[in-house]
């Protein structure tokens, strides 16, 4: 027994039936040749004399049949695709989530679009997405590298494919890079705590020889030494960059359950270990700022309505990401004569909220 015909539905038909407009089919439409309709849409229609009608002809009918160019073959006959290539170290952290937007926005402004990868900090996934992003023909980068990715940065050098630096830098590579004075926003956010009276002030950041985490932990010792503080190793405490919650709370215990010498106050390097950090904080029954200040790098929202509010490090998302866009266009600039690395240090915000007063 045969089976009955299925109803075919009209938009299946239709997704079915569909064919992607191509030059040809502009060009046969209007009459005209396949080269003109290329240089009208890829915006040299004046430069080689096409009419303004025929122009405008050509382009009313590339919206009204949905021409959609394709990004790679443009790239192999023009060498450019438009589209910039973004790895950021760690998608879950609130801090390169709204910075990977701030870039993304900045570059439609420039008419690119932004493919994005996250390298979870790791060196070989992070390499691997270079490998995939130049096959799809990106004109340029921007990086926030993990450590051991240094030979990838090297690579990129040696071919001479632009990129640029945020976050973090290698110091021993001549790059351009974005980034914010790490030493000076940990050592205020620090002095700030021994004002306010807090005398064991404790820190929680991640292994890491990232050079930014590394300032971020020079500026708390310094402050601590320069308000006449001792600089206690047991106060310091580190965890991966895989921000293991069990980890963070190991931590948080370690740093508060000591009665004599427990911590008066914890500086968070970043917002992820910070908003782990909260969470601990408040599973122990300690109360915030009675028990314990904090005071964290970055801010998301969740700190503006935390209860209570969270004294923040906000560094320049906006500026960053504009920033780290604009020395990328000028790499790329086929006119643009090669000078020195471009090396920008941004100055950050400091927000004081209820977490950190007495």
């Amino acid at each position: 027994m045969s089976k009955p015909a299925r109803h075919v539905l009209p938009q299946e038909r239709t997704s079915k039936n569909m064919k992607k407009t191509s030059l040809n089919d502009i060009a046969e439409r209007l009459g005209v040749s396949k080269t003109l309709v290329s240089l009208v849409l890829n915006g040299r229609g004046k430069e080689h004399r096409i009419s303004e009608e025929v122009c405008r002809k050509v382009i009313e009918l590339a919206k009204e049949l949905n021409y959609q160019p394709n990004q790679i073959a443009k790239g192999l006959r023009t060498g450019k695709t438009n589209t910039i290539g973004l790895i950021i170290a760690d998608i879950a952290n609130p801090f390169f989530g709204k910075l990977g937007r701030e870039i993304e926005n900045e570059a439609s402004k420039h008419g690119y679009r932004v493919m994005f990868c996250s390298s979870d900090e790791k060196a070989e996934k992070s390499k691997q997405q270079i490998g995939m992003l130049m096959q799809g023909q990106v004109d340029g980068f921007i990086i926030s590298p993990p450590t051991g990715s240094e030979a990838q940065i090297q690579e990129l050098q040696k071919r001479k494919i632009p990129y640029v630096l945020v976050d973090r830098y290698f110091p021993q590579i001549e790059s351009s890079y974005i980034v914010v004075d790490n030493f000076q926003a940990s050592y205020d956010a620090t002095m700030h705590l021994a004002k306010q009276g807090y005398r064991r002030i404790a820190c929680l950041s991640t292994q890491s020889n990232l050079i930014n985490m590394n300032q971020r932990l020079e500026g708390y010792k310094s402050a601590l030494a320069d308000s006449g503080l001792e600089v206690l190793e047991e106060r310091i405490k580190t965890v991966s960059f895989t921000h293991e919650k069990n980890d963070i709370l190991l931590a948080i215990k370690q740093l508060l359950q000591e009665e004599k010498e427990r911590a008066d106050a914890i500086l968070f390097t970043t917002s992820k270990i910070g908003i782990m950090g909260l969470e601990c904080i408040h599973s122990l029954g300690v109360k915030i700022p009675d028990d314990v200040a904090v005071v964290s790098f970055d801010d998301p929202d969740a700190y503006r309505i935390s209860n209570p509010t969270i004294t923040a490090i906000a560094q320049p998302l906006t500026e960053i990401g504009s920033q780290s866009v604009k020395v990328l266009m000028e790499l790329m600039s086929p006119s643009k004569e090669k000078s020195k690395p471009q090396k920008i240090t941004l100055k950050t915000n400091f927000i004081v909220r209820r977490s950190s007063e007495r």
